[in-house]
């Protein structure tokens, strides 16, 4: 068997194995009701767009289109449904295939832009006892986010899931980033061992719940012990049968203090990736005696211990490199706020499935050399803090941040502002996200900070209800979009998109 089988029946079994326990975990009966709805993380506010119907004019770079639109949200008890109809018309088109395009400017040839029709089918809220959501992913978070924090499929194609399951005493968080063509997907399975079971409690006549035991109210059974795995077995596109990247990582938290309008939570995460490159002299190691020498008529038996496993060609497989967190997280009715003290082994990328990882993953300039292992990864130790802040006082305003720096070098920021009825019919929400900033000696960390490029994504929309329904909203976008090229490689490039539309907003 070679190289290339070898991992591609490793892939199989590994999907296999991965998929089963998934599926497996996600049979386990549960009994016992969510967390408290009013501690668990503030969700962001959808895009201004959703619900809209209408049309207008949009920019592709300097080509332009009309655009037609419909994005209806359609509830169905704790179902609910979300859709993104959108079609692009092109008059100085030559022949019908170009004339009729989608979203980002693509041909309808293809079943997964098809499926981009659909951005959500979900079932319940995050932190019910079961919560499903196929389609579309922003900014998702595994466990603390020291592997997965903040990663999107929003430049999506297919079909994509993020599965969730939990309740007092154990659960299970899971993800699949394209169940068309999965190639990032686990979960985290958390317990606490000394909580007691709920289910025979009576319901108060204030919850649809049943109410707490009193002895689950002490500092044990707060106790909270996790594990986690997330694969990519395609890290780098431009590469065949490469090693999959690999993420695990335990963590144990303590809910120090926990009231109905306050939580203070402490915990540590310690992760390690197959990031780290093998040493020169794990390589190739010299045999401690010589070999004897054959005679001319006898086939080698023996290989020598220096060659590497498949050939001289053959890429060494990665060594695990190490990172720890020690957080604090501090829980109001309308705030939330995360600071993390991270140390970093060499070769170690914090947070590794971001925004931008995707993207970055696919901007490779080199077959060998991955863009985002090449920007984040370190030959020595670092230090440094991750914080995270959320601010919701009340429905007009939502702000959602994160900002992270390990040796006063390429800082990664992700920032959300959405704002409605504080000025009379106007809505505005911006996002902003991008790593590594002032990467490189001669760049200067505010001129890159506002430049965007391959590290950034962008999005600002400002809407104004001229009589309402009646609306108009002007779009302004700089992300990623999945192109294929004539080697049949899937990969992204940037693309700058300006909208000016006009339609009738309804919620069903």
């Amino acid at each position: 068997m070679n190289t290339a089988q070898f991992f591609t029946h490793y892939r199989r079994v590994s999907l296999a194995l991965t998929i089963g326990i998934l599926i497996f975990l996600l049979t386990l009966p549960t009994s016992t009701p969510a967390e408290d709805p009013g501690l668990t993380a503030l969700q962001q506010p959808d895009f201004l767009t959703s619900g809209l119907y209408g049309g207008g004019l949009t920019f592709i770079g300097t080509s332009p289109y009309i655009q037609l639109q419909a994005q209806p949200d359609i509830p169905l008890g704790k179902i609910g449904i979300g859709l993104d109809l959108v079609v692009l018309y092109n008059p100085y088109a030559t022949d019908a295939s170009s004339q009729f395009l989608a979203e980002d400017g693509e041909s309808w040839d293809s079943p997964s832009t098809w499926l981009r029709l659909i951005r959500y089918v979900s079932y319940a809220q995050p932190y019910d006892p079961f919560y499903f959501r196929l389609g579309e992913l922003d900014y998702l978070t595994i466990g603390h986010g020291s592997i997965m924090s903040g990663y999107s499929n929003y430049d999506r194609r297919g079909l994509r899931v993020n599965l969730r399951k939990a309740n007092n005493r154990y659960g299970v968080e899971t993800m699949v980033n394209d169940l068309g063509n999965p190639l990032i997907f686990g979960g985290r399975l958390f317990y606490r061992p000394f909580l007691r079971s709920e289910k025979n409690n009576p319901l108060t006549q204030f919850e649809d719940q049943p109410a707490p035991r009193s002895e689950n109210n002490n500092f044990l059974t707060r106790f909270e012990l996790g594990g986690t795995y997330l694969t990519d077995i395609d890290p780098n596109p431009q590469e065949v049968g490469e090693d999959p990247l690999i993420a695990l990582a335990v963590d144990a938290g303590f809910p120090l203090v926990e009231r109905s309008t306050f939580r203070f939570d402490l915990y540590n995460d310690f992760a390690v990736l197959n990031t780290l490159s093998p040493k020169p002299e794990d390589m190739f190691e010299e045999p401690e005696e010589p070999l004897e020498m054959e005679s001319a008529e006898q086939e080698p038996t023996r290989r020598l211990e220096s060659a590497p496993i498949g050939g001289e060609d053959a890429t060494p497989a990665k060594e695990f490199a190490w990172g720890n967190a020690v957080g604090v997280g501090f829980t109001f009715t309308k705030a939330i706020f995360k600071l993390e003290y991270r140390v970093l082994g060499e070769e170690y990328i914090p947070s590794v499935f971001d925004y931008t990882y995707e993207s970055a993953k696919s901007l490779a300039p080199e077959p060998d050399m991955p863009d985002f292992r090449d920007l984040e990864t370190s030959n020595e130790q670092r230090r440094g803090f991750f914080s995270q802040f959320i601010w919701k006082p009340g429905e007009h305003f939502h702000f959602f941040g994160t900002f992270e720096d390990y040796n006063n070098s390429s800082p990664k920021l992700y920032m959300v502002v959405s704002k409605s009825g504080l000025v009379p019919r106007l809505r505005v929400r911006a996002l902003y996200t991008k790593r590594d900033i002032g990467e490189g000696d001669e760049t200067n960390f505010f001129a890159d900070l506002f430049n965007l490029d391959e590290k950034s994504a962008f999005r600002l929309e400002i809407g104004y209800a001229i009589y309402p329904p009646v609306e108009t909203i002007v779009t302004r976008e700089y992300r990623f979009r999945r192109v294929e090229t004539v080697e049949r490689l899937s990969q992204f490039e940037p693309i700058h998109k300006t909208s000016f539309m006009v339609g009738i907003r309804t919620d069903f």
